[in-house]
């Protein structure tokens, strides 16, 4: 059976085209990308372990089977509170495809991760940025996130955050959002201790817990009121149950913990809003109206039509597309502008902007897996019009939505944000953008690189067209097996150049040929002659393999795991929805969030 995978670790690319001579054509000490591309740090993270199915040297088909062995995953960035601190790929000969009914295990108490600290910072008192810390944000102050024990430096850092941040609330103007009632009064701390902890704690507080705040304003020497107030303020946020999300759960339902109406909304605000819950969702929890499966879903649709649903969106985007720290997305935006006046600086941040932009719109409006890559809408600013063909003088500094030609630009791996993000610093990078699409779309495996081969690779100048010069590169017998599936999505990619640009002709003098056999789906994969980018993008919109690779990171980032053969019941699930047409990539979320390892948790070593 082909497993399929995505790969977590930077080296797995650079590997692939080093043992085969592909590397950057650029000259010394310029600088930029290095070659190497990011599978899937910052998403669900997956193991390599697994069979793969690897096409036979040469034989350009997939013939032979090869095993691998098991490896680490990577956390997921995705803002929810299910997911594990830091969890693990599969081992062995585990199948993380193979649906095995169950709860997968997950930490029972993970950390509120740095974005979403920011956002509650900002929904609970109103502060974005400190005066005192030169305007940072919050969570500038804080320990990057991480997986694991929290240490000891993290925890001063949380503390002297909360410090910072209850001096800035209680002696500036954001006073009220915490203190709205004359502190003299005789019940004004003890309604604020309740109110505030409600929202902060994300449950009631217990009477123990009112009677511990409420020893700060009759201790012997309490201090002024705003004295008092601001002890308090800071107490709440250097909680653990603050920075913490517990899902201790009250009930038990099939051997698993079922979580409290609390918890499930916490969850639920912190996938969709990265944040607390607001008042209608806490009502909903102090009605016990989160118990059941129709109600859990009646909020997440309710939410997913709010605004703040956008962030999510653009986040789970970038999970999808491998947007992270040190990913190709961040590093390979570099490239000769002599050789190619429509590029500068000033574009490489619009340009991710754009796909960021980009996925949002479709998925916040209710577009579907397929207008994802057929869709032609465009966010393009003055410093990324003439990339497209446009006036950079009809465009500001802000994105302007256009259309743009449907064939020449369908889907987001036609955006110059993509194009020119996978390719070198003076030509395109074919084996680049082919090995993004077959293992970041599809979830294809080619198997490990083999060793390189002992001859020299041919002269560059020798060749009319990059593909040749990549074809030849890739050549010998034991490279041929794995750019069968690398290689081919990144040659019908040729009609855009470095920077992302259409081209009919090869800077090298040679005309484009578009034209290759994609191995798409199946088992094991079958070619399929494409011609076009649209054909790419039309075949990769109905590929099952595809779209259920898609669903497989939507679950990893949704729950914060590794793939596994408990969740791909959820995938499996999903996938099939994703096939159906219409059918809305925003209502993935919601039923998503139908799973029973949504509202229950089971104790154990995480998958």
């Amino acid at each position: 059976m082909m497993k399929k995978r995505y790969r977590a670790a930077l080296g797995v690319f650079s590997a692939v085209l080093g043992a085969c001579g592909v590397s950057e054509h650029r000259p010394q000490g310029s600088g930029g990308s290095s070659g190497s591309m990011t599978g899937g740090a910052g998403t669900g993270g997956a193991g390599t372990g697994g069979s793969s199915a690897v096409p036979s040297a040469g034989d350009g088909g997939a013939a032979g089977k090869r095993t691998g062995r098991g490896g680490t995953g990577q956390t997921a960035s995705g803002g929810t509170s299910g997911g594990a601190g830091s969890p693990e790929g599969g081992a062995g000969e585990t199948d993380p495809s193979a649906c095995s009914p169950g709860i997968p295990a997950t930490s029972q108490l993970p950390r509120m991760k740095n974005a979403a600290y920011d956002n509650v910072i900002r929904d609970l008192l109103g502060v974005s940025t400190l005066a005192s810390a030169e305007g940072q944000k919050p969570s500038d102050l804080l320990y990057p996130d991480s997986g694991g024990a929290l240490t000891a430096d993290a925890w001063r850092l949380y503390q002297g955050t909360a410090s910072t941040i209850a001096h800035e609330v209680i002696t500036g103007s954001k006073k009220a959002q915490f203190l709205s009632c004359d502190p003299t009064a005789p019940d004004c701390f003890s309604d604020t201790i309740k109110s505030f902890g409600r929202k902060a704690f994300r449950r009631p507080l217990t009477e123990t817990e009112v009677a511990s705040f409420l020893r700060l304003t009759n201790a012997p020497s309490p201090g002024t009121p705003d004295e008092v107030a601001e002890a308090i303020l800071y107490t709440f946020l250097a909680s653990p149950s603050f920075i913490m999300l517990p899902e201790l759960g009250a009930d038990r339902e099939d051997d698993a913990i079922k979580l409290t109406s609390y918890e499930v909304a916490t969850r639920l605000s912190f996938l969709l809003w990265n944040s607390v819950p607001d008042g209608a969702l806490n009502d909903a929890a102090d009605n016990g109206e989160l118990e059941s499966k129709a109600q859990i879903l009646a909020q997440t649709q309710r939410m997913l039509n709010d605004t703040r649903a956008q962030a999510m969106f653009t986040a789970f985007g970038r999970a999808y597309l491998a947007v992270a720290a040190g990913s190709h997305w961040l590093t390979g935006a570099d490239h000769d502008s002599t050789a190619f006046p429509k590029f500068t600086p000033a574009a490489v941040a619009p340009l991710l902007g754009e796909v960021d932009a980009f996925f949002q719109d479709v998925t916040f409006n209710g577009g579907s897996f397929r207008d994802l890559f057929l869709s032609d809408v465009g966010f393009v600013n003055r410093d990324t019009a003439a990339l497209y063909g446009l006036d950079p003088a009809q465009f500001g500094s802000d994105f302007t939505r256009v259309q743009l030609d449907a064939n020449q630009r369908p889907g987001v791996l036609t955006r110059a944000g993509f194009l020119s993000t996978f390719s070198h610093y003076t030509s395109s990078a074919p084996v680049l953008r082919g090995a993004f699409i077959s293992i970041r779309v599809l979830g294809l495996d080619p198997g490990p690189p083999p060793p390189p081969p002992s001859q020299l690779p041919p002269p560059s100048d020798a060749y009319t067209t990059e593909r040749d010069l990549v074809a030849a590169l890739t050549a010998p017998a034991q490279c041929a097996g794995c750019h069968a599936y690398l290689d081919p999505p990144g040659f019908v990619l040729e009609h855009y150049d470095a920077v992302g640009s259409w081209q009919d002709m090869d800077p090298r003098g040679g005309a484009i040929d578009g034209t290759a056999d994609v191995l798409l789906s199946g088992d094991p994969p079958t070619p399929t002659t494409i011609s076009s980018p649209l054909e790419l993008m039309t075949a990769l919109a109905g590929s099952e393999s595809a779209q259920r690779h898609f669903a497989e990171q939507l679950v990893a980032y949704a729950s914060g795991r590794a793939p596994n053969a408990m969740d791909a019941c959820t995938v499996d699930k999903l996938a099939q929805n994703v096939k159906t047409d219409g059918y809305a990539v925003r209502d993935l979320f919601a039923d998503y969030t139908q799973a029973d390892s949504f509202r229950l948790r089971s104790v154990g070593e995480a998958p």
